[in-house]
């Protein structure tokens, strides 16, 4: 479709410019046959004057003869002459009976005449003598027509070629796609098995190999997934469980303290299930990326501080002695509000939990350059080294630990702490007894 404009635009110029140099060349012929007339006219010979037509007529027409792959084509061509008194001395069989020029006539000019179009040419010389010249415009025509044919007939021809030969180019190069395409819809659901990539050019390796590594990370998602549900189910079941019995054992309590009893152990249940069901959706949202929006300014103190206010009820059940310490007024860092609430909140809830009564938590908030480290120290069993890394795992639990926990809170710290490029430590609390969570931010700054 491009280059439909783009050949009449072209055929539209060469034809322009075709006439332009058909009237240089009829021009170029008058003038010379003025010249030839004049020299010869001034010995008053006859036979001299017919063999100066003789030679004019055939300069001229010589001169406007146009060669195309060795045809030519000679266009029919006549001329007048007259002297300086507007006397017809010489002209052709077919312009004998034209009409003589007016006065001032000079130049190009399209005129009818016998039945034909012709082009003329009029010119007063140097010698008084005024010229007229003129070609059959239908000879004009077969020229330009022959000359654009000979120019556009490759077009013609090698345009349809060469789309034919670019379409089988593109399809043999898309081939490999399109038996990747048919790899990928025969694909089993789950499959781990890698794209195989013998026999692919080199353009299309990248792409396979960069496809293998996507379907393999979207496989351990899917796996991730399937696990996390199937724990998730399972978790949730037993604390429903529990608190169904009690309500159950509520129902037919035969006395004031054992229906108590049994509401009291009824609602410690569903509390458990409740912040079972939070943990679980937090961990959600991050895994989601719910936190991972544009960026704010943090004042981690401030983020610590109001985690601590929301779990003064339980430090005060456990009479714990919980401390936040600080060297500077605000501790700043670019990140997401959301992970940043659930990383404090899990870390002082599992210390809390796992921590005796009357203990001790420490948590401070330090910037060393560039670097914020939280540390949180607790009086708690600990976890041996041995299972620190298995201790990220979701729904794991260290062996040691008496309270009941749920696997999910150190999960999410490590998953808010991967959202800010930090990175998060296992280690012996300093004093001996309990743990010493250790977290390291890049990009801390004082506020």
């Amino acid at each position: 479709m491009v280059l439909i404009p783009l050949g009449a635009i072209s055929y539209q110029r060469e034809q322009h410019e075709m006439v332009k140099l058909l009237d240089g060349r009829l021009a170029q012929a008058g003038r010379t046959l003025g010249t030839l007339i004049a020299y010869n006219k001034r010995d008053y010979s006859d036979a001299d004057a017919e063999r100066a037509v003789t030679l004019a007529t055939e300069a001229q027409r010589a001169a406007v003869v146009v060669a195309v792959h060795a045809k030519n084509y000679e266009p029919e061509v006549g001329f007048q002459a007259y002297d300086p008194h507007g006397t017809l001395i010489a002209a052709t069989a077919n312009l004998a009976d034209l009409p003589p020029p007016v006065k001032g006539e000079h130049g190009f000019r399209d005129i009818e005449h016998n039945g034909s179009n012709w082009r003329l040419f009029t010119l007063t010389n140097r010698f008084n003598l005024t010229i007229r010249i003129g070609e059959r415009a239908e000879n004009r025509a077969d020229i330009t027509q022959g000359l654009i044919l000979e120019h556009s007939l490759p077009l013609v021809i090698g345009l349809p070629l060469l789309a034919l030969l670019a379409g089988l180019a593109v399809k043999q190069g898309l081939r490999p796609l399109d038996k990747l395409t048919k790899v990928l819809a025969e694909r089993a659901p789950r499959s781990r098995t890698p794209i195989a990539i013998e026999r692919t050019p080199d353009e299309i390796k990248p792409l396979i190999v960069t496809l293998n590594q996507q379907l393999e990370r979207l496989e351990d998602v899917i796996e991730r997934e399937h696990r996390f549900a199937g724990d998730v189910a399972h978790e949730l079941r037993t604390p429903l469980a529990a608190a169904t019995i009690h309500l159950e054992g509520a129902l037919i309590a035969k006395d004031a303290g054992e229906l108590a009893y049994t509401l009291h152990n009824a609602r410690r249940n569903l509390g458990r299930l409740g912040r079972r069901i939070e943990q679980i959706l937090a961990i959600a949202r991050l895994e989601a990326g719910a936190a991972a929006e544009q960026r704010t300014s943090l004042d981690l103190i401030t983020l610590a501080t109001e985690v601590v206010e929301e779990l003064a009820p339980l430090i005060a059940e456990k009479d714990i002695s919980l401390s936040l310490t600080h060297d500077e007024p605000e501790v700043r860092i670019s990140g997401h509000e959301v992970a940043m609430t659930a990383m404090f909140r899990n870390l002082v809830e599992n210390a809390l939990r796992h921590t005796p009564e009357r203990s001790r938590v420490d948590i401070s908030v330090h910037r060393h350059g560039d670097t914020v480290v939280i540390d949180i120290c607790d009086d708690g069993p600990g976890i041996a080294p041995e299972l620190r890394e298995k201790a990220f795992q979701r729904f794991e639990r260290g062996n040691d630990t008496k309270e009941s926990g749920y696997g999910l809170g150190l999960s999410i710290v490590q998953r808010a702490v991967e959202l800010h490029e930090g990175s998060i430590e296992l280690l012996d609390n300093p004093s001996g007894q309990g743990l010493l969570i250790r977290i390291r931010i890049a990009g801390g700054s004082v506020g």
